[in-house]
């Protein structure tokens, strides 16, 4: 008869390779879900910002060409918030001893300034943008800025 060889029992150090081998892969996955979830936030934000810029982009524009803009002088206007939730706060502010280059003074001179807002999970999110426009510039009053009356446009021939 042949002597009983008792093998090493490995049942043990399976179950704890099983266990280390889950706890890594559990770590790897909660960093990856972190990442995730950074990375949808930043997302939304940056598509809140693109929101802004435009917001601010058109709001400048439809502000700073107003014919007579000195009639808005010291206004501030403030949009409703949109389905994003940005809205923007305009004023209309005249400067006061602007200079050209040359030292010479500049009149009728005005600076309008847009500010749009979001919601940034929970802080407000803010940016700026400005622009300055000679009061006469879009004047509809049939003169140029010079003070001379605008030729008539000659009709088109047959």
């Amino acid at each position: 008869m042949k002597p009983l060889t008792t093998h090493p029992r490995r049942g043990g150090f399976v179950i704890m390779e099983v266990l280390c081998a889950i706890m890594v892969f559990g770590l790897a996955v909660t960093g990856l879900m972190k990442a995730m979830a950074v990375s949808a936030q930043s997302a939304i934000i940056s598509q809140l910002e693109l929101r802004m810029l435009l917001r601010m982009q058109s709001t400048l524009n439809e502000y700073s060409k107003y014919p007579r803009i000195e009639e808005y002088e010291g206004q501030v206007f403030e949009s409703d918030p949109d389905e994003l939730g940005v809205w923007t706060r305009t004023e209309i502010l005249k400067i006061e001893g602007a200079e050209n280059s040359e030292q010479q003074p500049l009149e009728n001179m005005f600076e309008v300034v847009v500010t749009a807002y979001y919601d940034n999970f929970g802080q407000v999110g803010e940016m700026q943008a400005n622009t300055v426009r000679y009061s006469r510039l879009y004047s509809t009053t049939g003169t140029t800025a010079g003070g001379a009356p605008t030729p008539s446009p000659t009709p088109p021939r047959p």
